[in-house]
């Protein structure tokens, strides 16, 4: 599943204490309001220069303040109240930087299993360089078109293991790069198992391990990728942290033509989200902070990067 650019990220379910059980109204949520600074020097961010005049170092870093206002709210079904409908970011993925729009519905069974089911409509969508690679003049932003969808079974039979299953599909309205090996639309197909180990009732730690396969119309842009990522997590009086460090290792299928070489990449992820209950003594609000690294390296300088975050902000629940 796609990444928000950058890291633009906000609280997750190992950072939240549940309130589902304890309300009487079936509807519940959460409502986050963060701001922050936001940094990149990739080539193919539309954030970056429209002007390229060299193939081969990094893109000019590009620093803006940003707004994110996030959230999801929640119904819940049935007598025994073990359904529900919901709509907006996954806790769980915001917990490790990853957000993803979303439109789901929720199981929960006896044993302790949680199938989820989820449609992500604008997970794929947004914008690219028609063709990032030109420097005969300005480039132009084309839009990326898609839909992806997702199941997950968590926590299968309390075993603290669980399972995230995707697929996606994307498309570039007006595809401007002249080699066909590079074309970018795409299918895209995404498997991640993990484990949960509590080391106390307020810690723990989840492992995981992700494998990616993103099915290009170009063989050069076609790739695997493997990716290894660990979740700390701890509540203590009020206090609330998730500390999440990964790596991915990426590999196309084919000779990239305009650099005559097969691309790899390196891929490293370090993200820490905070959360202070009651901030102020004002019950259901939280201060929250998140702040994130990713170095990207690669065989081909021109696809290095790296990307910073750090915000501040304001969360309710309901």
């Amino acid at each position: 599943m796609k990444k928000m650019s950058a890291i633009t990220l906000a609280l997750a379910s190992t950072l939240s204490v549940p309130v589902l059980a304890e309300q009487e109204s079936r509807i519940s949520g959460e409502l986050i309001i963060a701001t922050g600074y936001l940094s990149t020097n990739s080539n193919l961010s539309t954030e970056g220069d429209r002007r390229l005049t060299d193939l081969n170092s990094k893109g000019s870093h590009t620093n803006e303040f940003i707004v994110m206002p996030l959230g999801n709210i929640a119904y819940e079904l049935g007598d025994s109240r073990n359904q529900r409908v919901y709509l907006g970011t996954s806790r769980d993925d915001l917990a490790v930087g990853d957000l993803a729009f979303e439109i789901g519905y929720q199981y929960d069974f006896a044993n302790g299993t949680q199938v989820d089911f989820a449609i992500l409509p604008t997970v794929v969508r947004g914008e690219v360089w028609a063709n990032p690679y030109d420097t005969t003049g300005n480039r132009t932003k084309e839009d990326v078109e898609g839909m992806a969808y997702r199941l997950k079974i968590n926590n299968l039979m309390n075993s603290g293991f669980s399972m995230d299953m995707g697929f996606a599909t994307q498309e570039v309205d007006n595809e401007g790069i002249e080699h066909e090996s590079l074309h970018r639309d795409a299918d895209t197909y995404y498997f991640k198992g993990s484990y949960r180990a509590m080391f106390s009732a307020s810690s723990g730690l989840v492992t995981s391990f992700a494998y990616l396969h993103h099915d290009a119309e170009g063989d050069a842009a076609t790739f695997d990728q493997y990716k290894a990522e660990m979740t700390y997590f701890r509540h203590s009086n009020g206090h609330s942290l998730a500390l999440t460090g990964s790596y991915a290792y990426r590999e196309y299928d084919a000779m990239n033509p305009i650099f005559n070489k097969e691309h790899t990449d390196d891929r490293y992820e370090l993200f820490l989200a905070y959360e202070r209950a009651n901030f102020m003594g004002w019950q259901n609000w939280s201060l929250v902070s998140f702040n994130g690294v990713k170095f990207n390296t690669s065989n081909i300088k021109f696809y290095e990067s790296d990307e910073y975050l750090t915000s501040i902000g304001l969360s309710y629940k309901f």
